[in-house]
């Protein structure tokens, strides 16, 4: 009586696993990073649990489709189709849908290298197995996959293959029961895993990502335990009920490792085991099962799709939302990249939708959580695709229209239910002041020298009264290093937050007048005035990211290129995906062209014949004072990108093909040694990799910071350790 008293109490795995996760979690807490170790038992488990699955996959599908006969591989192959562009229809209006939770938000973005960069994946190499020995050393799936369908299509019509089958039948046993001895491991793996993210995750950098994870968060949940297995039961015989009961384990597994693969086996028994509890089991829906859920899982399921939420969120992030008219390209463009995997598809997306792939680095902040979740709603879509393909396969579809119109009209009452709660909630959690907004206005100057500041350059421009001395010479005695500023030069020069002069060039000049023991002194030029000014020597230099072009080389003389800029226009958000070449550009009637100096007027007019371009004061003029005459402005993306954080109702567009610029420091020409010595110290600051360093600074807007010890029970609470 004991006995069966102690079987009947034992913990199911699902339990088990349960344990070793608010185990894990709790320890994480306690001992905050101190767990970080625990990270590679969590490698070695999965690694563990990986070594079977490939060698499982390959061997299913060659065995489970080369015991089909043709006409059952034919009925599988449709009715499985038709169930998946079904599923990947579900997925995308759910996407397109949940952007409406994000809240009314404006906001701009730093630079990003990515706005002129493409990228591509290579789908014949994914996809066409040229080496499939290769590709399966490689772990390349698809192509593995690929492979193995066509080995076991080729199998159905061989006549002598009831002892190769039978090898396959064995091998697939025997590697299911390695799984299963594996899988056991689970609590302790799921335990290691689970301490180790919550030890060192923190929840102060998300800000509005925020607004990301718990959309998506939602989404999961509702298409998990709702969607997807009512759907199950309002087609196939199955209840609710049995749907989750029988797929409870692979759920709890595939959540806690955030593993789709490993599962696989898992899947595969309950799906069976489902169709055995209703007597509806027989040879061909054990085979549909062992075909269906290898071969599906190398399709984008909708945890999958779900990610590419995340573009849509990175547009609405940096302001830059996609289109309704760019619904259906994003679309066909997201579902043939998830072909080639999440970490391949979300950065060549943001690329196609001019959105800075550098917000997937943000993406990779919610790694932990979003992998949970996206395994858990791809399991539950696995599973639930398998069972009503089967059954349509068999002809046991049961559609009670009475009950698909209830789980319709119950679907949309929680989709926008759900919706309307997380706008609401997520407008009262998000902070109302944009970060990058916050970044550019209090980046500060390190190192810094005495510095005065002019606000009016000098009236009288009068000739230098010892002409041939070595400008070099002039500063060192002088003791000063005169600089001429525009203060609405972003990213180079401009005013922060408390008024004073920050920027690239600022940061650049500060360093060198550093290095040449002087203090500063910044006066005002204008375009027009440039080159007299230089030549009455208001100034020794120039900041303000002054682009070399041949009608300034006639005058001025310029430094070798410290940076390459990228000529772009600042636009209305909403024109920003019409602008795509310049020949667009050339064509619009009635566009107009801001412009900051005649000079360039005339430079750009050689490119755009068919274009208006307008001389403006500054570019703040465009922003302040412009009565709706000039459309855009020319600026470089890096100078834009700056500007949208301040203005963001626009956004930069850069057409095609792209025109790269080289920027560079202005001085006076004339002066051989000084020019000389300006070259040998930016190669210097190259080599040192000073210059690398603003650009990420100023131009992408990493700003370092100190970050504090993750918070702990042991640390914080306790107070054992410092």
């Amino acid at each position: 009586m004991d006995k069966q008293k102690q079987h009947r109490f034992r913990p199911s795995l699902s339990t088990l696993i349960l344990i070793g996760l608010a185990g894990g979690i709790a320890t994480g807490l306690f001992f905050g990073e101190m767990v970080s170790g625990l990270k590679l038992v969590g490698r070695a488990y999965i690694g563990l649990i990986q070594m079977t699955i490939l060698p499982y996959m390959v061997v299913s599908l060659i065995g489970g489709i080369g015991h089909l006969s043709y006409d059952s591989a034919k009925r599988l192959a449709l009715t499985g189709g038709l169930v998946l562009l079904g599923s990947w229809l579900l997925a995308f209006v759910i996407i397109f849908v949940l952007p409406l939770a994000f809240p009314a938000s404006d906001g701009g973005t730093f630079y990003s290298p990515s706005l002129v960069q493409a990228a591509a994946v290579d789908f014949i190499d994914l996809y066409i197995p040229s080496n499939p020995f290769s590709s399966l050393a490689r772990t390349v799936i698809p192509a593995a996959a690929v492979f193995s369908v066509f080995l076991g299509v080729a199998l159905i019509g061989v006549q002598h293959k009831t002892g190769l089958l039978d090898v396959f039948s064995a091998i697939s046993d025997t590697l299911t029961s390695v799984a299963k001895i594996v899988v056991k491991l689970t609590p302790i793996g799921v335990f290691a895993i689970s301490a180790n993210a919550a030890g060192t995750m923190t929840i102060d950098e998300f800000g509005r990502l925020q607004a990301y994870i718990i959309t998506f968060l939602l989404a999961t949940l509702l298409l998990t335990f709702w969607i997807l297995p009512a759907l199950v039961a309002v087609l196939t015989p199955f209840r609710y009920g049995e749907v989750m009961r029988s797929c409870r384990d692979a759920l709890v597994t595939g959540f806690v490792t955030g593993n789709l693969f490993i599962v696989l086996p898992i899947l595969i028994e309950a799906g069976k085991k489902l169709f055995a509890q209703r007597s509806r089991d027989t040879e061909d829906t054990d085979r549909f099962v062992e075909v269906l859920i290898p071969i599906s899982f190398n399709f984008p399921n909708i945890g999958k799709l779900l990610t590419l939420l995340f573009v849509l969120f990175a547009g609405w992030y940096t302001g830059s939302s996609i289109g309704l008219t760019d619904y259906p390209m994003f679309s066909t463009l997201g579902l043939f990249a998830l072909f080639g995997g999440v970490d391949m598809a979300l950065p060549f997306l943001l690329d196609q939708m001019r959105i800075p792939s550098d917000m997937y680095q943000l993406y990779v902040v919610t790694g932990v959580i979003n992998g949970w979740f996206a395994t858990l709603i791809a399991v539950m879509n696995l599973y639930a695709f398998t069972l009503v393909a089967t059954c349509a396969a068999m002809g046991g579809l049961t559609v009670n229209w009475r009950q698909l119109a209830r789980f319709a009209a119950i679907s949309l009452l929680l989709v926008m239910g759900t919706i309307g709660f997380a706008r609401w909630g997520l407008s009262m959690m998000i902070s109302k002041q944009d970060a990058q907004l916050a970044t550019l206005t209090s980046i500060e100057l390190s190192p810094q020298v005495p510095t005065e500041v002019q606000q009016q350059a000098p009236k009288k421009l009068t000739a230098l009264s010892n002409p041939g001395q070595s400008t070099l010479k002039r500063i060192l005695e002088r003791g000063t290093l005169r600089v001429g500023y525009r203060e609405d030069a972003l990213p180079f020069a401009f005013l922060d937050a408390e008024g004073t002069l920050v920027g690239y060039d600022i940061q650049l000049f500060h360093l060198l007048a550093m290095e040449l023991n002087v203090t500063l002194e910044f006066i005002p030029w204008e375009y027009d005035t440039l080159v007299q000014q230089l030549n009455a020597g208001h100034f020794d230099l120039v900041a303000g990211g002054l682009i070399i072009n041949t009608e300034r080389l006639t005058n001025i003389a310029f430094s070798d290129s410290y940076m390459n800029v990228t000529v772009g226009l600042l636009v209305d958000d909403y024109q920003r995906n019409e602008l795509k070449t310049w020949e667009q550009v050339n064509e619009l009637p009635g566009f107009t062209i801001g412009v900051p100096s005649k000079g360039l007027v005339h430079h750009a007019q050689q490119f755009l014949p068919e274009t208006e371009f307008v001389e403006l004061d500054s570019y703040e003029q465009f922003f302040s004072a412009n009565d709706g005459d000039v459309d855009t402005i020319a600026i470089s993306a890096e100078a834009g990108s700056a500007w949208t954080i301040l203005y963001p109702r626009y956004a930069v567009a850069i057409p095609e093909p792209h025109i790269t610029k080289p920027v560079a420091i202005a001085m006076a020409q004339g002066d051989q040694q000084f020019l000389d010595f300006i070259n040998a110290w930016l190669a210097l600051k190259k080599t040192e990799g000073t210059i690398d360093q603003l650009y990420d600074k100023w131009i992408l807007g990493k700003v370092d910071t100190q970050k504090a010890p993750r918070w702990s029970v042991i640390r914080n609470v306790l107070h054992w350790i410092d």
